[in-house]
């Protein structure tokens, strides 16, 4: 079973839609503050399916046989691998200037249309894997609450895109990579029922979710440590806002000019990725070319 999903995680690897998050860097316009940070949303994808499989291996040491949902596991290890395919050029710069058009898509939302897409690559792979898994993923992608502790691989306070992306933003910026202790607390990682508002919210449904053993707390405090200095100091750097606030303001102008004939007085041709992109109403059709 597992080897099934392994094929078909390589087959939608090698896809278009896929292949496109070469061309996307990870931390946006970044590179232009931290010259290392040069690392693609490909990369970052392939390393978010490894720790998604990593967390599913610890699940299935700590859940019983009888009770463990491999087809659960399953949907959130294909699931942290297509996570990101929804985000646009300049990655989250692209996403601010399409909301400042009106549009109330997130990169979540884009993700799930290019999943769902029936002319795309992506489904039937996902459908020739397991029938109804395609609408699973793209549900549990676009839920905003975790449903059970499968849901939590992919979506949660210590998931497979963070513990990928802390480590390696971190190491690509230099910003110091070994703080994490991946191997520490993957191996001291438990699960438990856990209230989203806490113990004393006794109105919240408990939901079945990770958790930490003691000895793991000083790695837990690091981690916790390690995301706020990398928003403190990395995506929240002043050079990097400004670079892409500057960017969000061409790109909105390239989208007003992609309504008439104004894109040829900024130099694009008709055929220029952007400018199909905003003419078509941004289908995900599209968007898997660019």
């Amino acid at each position: 079973a597992t080897a099934r999903r392994d094929q078909a995680a390589w087959d939608l690897l090698n896809t278009p839609e896929f292949q496109r998050l070469r061309r996307i860097r990870q931390l946006g316009v970044s590179e232009f503050t931290f010259p290392g940070a040069t690392h693609t949303r490909f990369a970052h994808s392939v390393g978010v399916f490894h720790t998604a499989r990593a967390l599913v291996n610890v699940l299935g040491k700590l859940i019983p046989d009888a009770e463990f949902d491999r087809d659960r596991a399953d949907l959130a290890v294909l699931a942290a691998l297509l996570h990101d395919l929804g985000h646009g050029p300049f990655s989250h710069a692209f996403e601010s200037a399409q909301k400042k058009r009106g549009s109330k898509k997130s990169h979540e939302n884009w993700t799930s249309d290019i999943i769902l897409n029936p002319k795309g690559y992506i489904q039937p792979i996902l459908e020739n894997f397991r029938q109804g898994i395609t609408e699973h993923i793209a549900d549990l992608l676009t839920a905003e609450v975790p449903k059970d502790v499968y849901h939590a691989v992919v979506s949660s306070s210590f998931d497979a895109d963070r513990l990928d992306y802390l480590r390696r933003d971190r190491l690509m910026t230099g910003r110091g990579a070994g703080a994490i202790d991946f191997d520490w607390l993957i191996d001291n990682l438990r699960i438990a029922e856990v209230r989203r508002g806490g113990d004393d919210d006794v109105d919240s449904e408990p939901v079945m979710t990770f958790c930490l053993d003691e000895k793991a707390l000083q790695a837990a405090e690091s981690f916790l440590l390690a995301r706020y200095h990398l928003f403190e100091q990395v995506y929240l750097h002043k050079a990097t806002r400004c670079v892409e606030a500057m960017l969000r303001a061409l790109l909105e102008r390239v989208a007003e000019a992609a309504k008439g004939r104004g894109h040829t007085k900024l130099g694009l041709d008709k055929t220029d990725p952007l400018i199909r992109f905003f003419k078509t109403g941004a289908r995900p059709s599209r968007m898997s070319c660019t």
